[in-house]
């Protein structure tokens, strides 16, 4: 691909369409998060699943004990 391509936005009903050029090969079953940034840069990424909520990682994940559980309070520890 050629850094240096440029494209126009034009409008197609209520939408502005950015086409992308067919030298960027895409995959036109993923869907993309679109963000524009500070300075104006329009970026297009990847939708990534939850991964809290695939059940088969939850079954995974198990409580970890707290490195302060076992510990023995000397009867301040609340006072302002």
């Amino acid at each position: 691909m050629a850094m240096d391509q440029t494209i126009k936005p034009r409008h197609v009903g209520n939408s502005t369409v950015l086409t992308v050029p067919a030298s960027i090969k895409l995959d036109e079953n993923v869907r993309y998060f679109v963000t524009k940034g500070p300075e104006g840069e329009i970026v297009f990424m990847p939708k990534v699943q939850n991964p809290f909520k695939d059940p088969k990682l939850m079954k995974k994940i198990t409580p970890q004990k707290s490195e302060f559980e076992d510990v023995k309070r000397l009867g301040r520890e609340f006072d302002d």
